[in-house]
């Protein structure tokens, strides 16, 4: 049984599994028209349809906390009822499986999402973060001032200056990548309505000037006493670093574990940055085609 979307967080805070951010309420509502969401509630997980997404084809997404072939089956029947030809699968273990093989499940490597230990990125110790420490350096010597706010987003008076620093940093992108301009406009649609919802979700800002220019934001949420998931990070000048930087000290002083800087989309330069990072562990997606 379908149910109803409003009881969807509920169901899903439910579930013993990390949740992917594909599943929360606020990316799909960012990202997707709301009558193109389905979902069903099945033992131990939840099944996800995404009708004419943005990025990709329509699928069936299955989150839970056991793989096993009854939750497969649900699965496969579910595509069959929508006419869709994927069906993806993020769990925590398996279950009545040896092993990956046997299921001919393949890696969706652009949606693995990237989880950071927030004490490690606040601190930058060793040598595998020498390079990030470097830019960190590198901020402070180029600027004379900087300043962070910490803010509830619906709390921000001046939306437009966030959504315009949003369009500049995207028109920068796509200048220095030539990366797809439908998805870039896709993505700043998605940060319009980010903001435009920000009075029915829990969202938080991190705003960083430099020099009293606005020269970096990342919008997140909390989602419990250990994790937390960004939404969007934009900056200019190089300071991508510097931004995740008070971020993650702000966040790990309250005593948060893990942050969630979801996936890459396969776009090389967003790999290579988050990569470089440095992640705990990647939480993968698997996939297979009907």
């Amino acid at each position: 049984m379908i149910s109803d979307i409003n009881n969807y967080s509920f169901q899903l805070n439910k579930l013993d599994v990390i949740p992917t951010s594909d599943f929360l309420l606020s990316t799909l509502l960012f990202w997707n028209e709301i009558e193109n969401i389905k979902f069903y509630t099945i033992d131990n997980g939840v099944i996800l349809v995404q009708l004419y997404p943005p990025f990709g084809i329509s699928n069936v997404h299955l989150l839970t906390s056991v793989l096993n072939q009854k939750n497969i089956n649900l699965a496969k029947e579910t595509a069959k009822i929508f006419d869709i030809k994927k069906i993806k699968f993020t769990f925590n273990h398996l279950n009545e499986f040896d092993s990956l093989g046997s299921l001919n499940l393949k890696e969706d490597y652009d949606e693995f999402e990237y989880i950071y230990n927030l004490n490690e990125l606040a601190k930058l110790e060793g040598s595998k973060f020498k390079k990030q420490r470097n830019a960190y350096s590198k901020a402070l010597k180029e600027f004379n001032n900087f300043r962070t706010e910490f803010l509830n987003l619906n709390d921000v008076k001046n939306k437009d200056e966030l959504y315009l620093f949003c369009n500049e940093c995207i028109a920068i992108k796509s200048e220095k990548n030539n990366l797809n301009k439908d998805n870039l406009l896709q993505e700043l649609a998605a940060f319009k309505k980010c903001l435009d919802l920000s009075n029915r979700l829990n969202l938080k800002i991190l705003k960083l000037y430099a020099d009293e220019k606005l020269s970096g934001i990342l919008i997140y949420e909390e989602l419990n006493n250990e994790w937390i998931v960004g939404h969007f990070s934009k900056s200019i000048n190089g300071l991508g670093v510097y931004l995740l930087k008070e971020f993650s000290s702000f966040l790990n002083e309250k005593n948060f574990k893990y942050f969630n800087f979801q996936e890459d989309r396969g776009v090389p330069s967003l790999r290579y940055f988050k990569e470089q990072l440095n992640p705990v562990f990647l939480l993968k997606t698997y996939f297979i085609n009907l």
